[in-house]
């Protein structure tokens, strides 16, 4: 098997259901492929991820609510008359069974939702996989995270010039960059939600520093790391974690902006208040 079959089975690989025959050929390919032992690594990673969420609780007016629907629905449409008496309101939900009952519901649908985030086989449990990959490898390594972009979204350069014309609208980083950075690459990635422009920047000290431009809010890229909601240059932004550095999300126009590689929030803002800022003259 090459490395693109393989990957196409980690996930069913991962939770034992290939057949014998397969399970064996993808387990030798992995005993010399470092590249797929990465990728079957994350894998694992989401899994403990997933395993730590805690258990949702049922709000403590979720009762109270369903007792006043219950009536209402029963004020406009009447049950047919029978000879047996209708039970009562604790006969026909007893709170504390229908607060376990709702909070296993809750449970159920939030592990769902949870699976189809993280391992159902769809572009988007592979986005997640393959960007949790890309931000393991950025702050090391920012040539080698670049790659498994261009690998898996068919990744091609291009200048802003090219990247207007196709997109139909000028990317941000047409305005340019803060200070202290040029643009190194431009790219155009055939993302799931859209064609995504990027911009690879390298600043003075050696930084490096993504900028996306997307056009749907893209929180599956990040997992769950440590994320909190602020003002950057007066911008309701989106500031997640990344081990050492910062990742940020704002909406711009009709579209998301998202740079990731920032050391603080007072590089968050310069980039904020540049690409969000009028185009400068000439």
């Amino acid at each position: 098997m090459n490395c693109s079959e393989v990957q196409e089975r980690l996930s069913a690989y991962f939770d034992g259901e290939l057949a014998d025959e397969e399970q064996t050929a993808v387990a030798a390919h992995l005993e010399g492929c470092s590249a797929c032992g990465e990728e079957l690594a994350v894998f694992g990673k989401l899994s403990e991820m997933s395993a730590s969420l805690a258990d949702p609780q049922a709000p403590t007016h979720l009762w109270n609510d369903l007792e006043a629907k219950l009536d209402n629905d029963e004020d406009h449409n009447p049950m047919p008359s029978v000879a047996v008496a209708p039970p009562s309101r604790s006969q026909r939900f007893p709170p504390r069974l229908f607060a376990i009952a709702a909070t296993v519901l809750v449970a159920v649908g939030l592990g769902v939702a949870g699976y189809k985030i993280w391992f159902s086989p769809d572009e988007h449990d592979h986005l997640a996989i393959n960007f949790e990959h890309y931000l393991e490898e950025f702050d090391k390594d920012p040539e080698k995270a670049q790659r498994i972009l261009l690998a898996k979204y068919d990744g091609r350069p291009t200048t802003v010039q090219e990247a207007a014309a196709k997109l139909q609208y000028e990317p941000v980083i047409a305005k340019g960059l803060p200070s202290g950075c040029s643009l190194k690459d431009v790219y155009l990635l055939d993302m799931p939600c859209c064609t995504c422009a990027q911009a690879v920047c390298r600043c003075d000290d050696g930084q490096h520093i993504a900028v996306f431009e997307h056009d749907l809010d893209q929180p599956v890229w990040f997992g769950d790391r440590p994320s909190i909601d602020c003002l950057c240059d007066g911008k309701p932004t989106n500031i997640v974690q990344i081990d050492d550095r910062l990742a940020a999300t704002w909406k711009q126009g009709n579209r998301y902006i998202t740079v990731i590689g920032a050391r603080d929030l007072e590089d968050v803002t310069r980039f904020v208040a540049h690409l969000s800022g009028p185009k400068p003259n000439g």
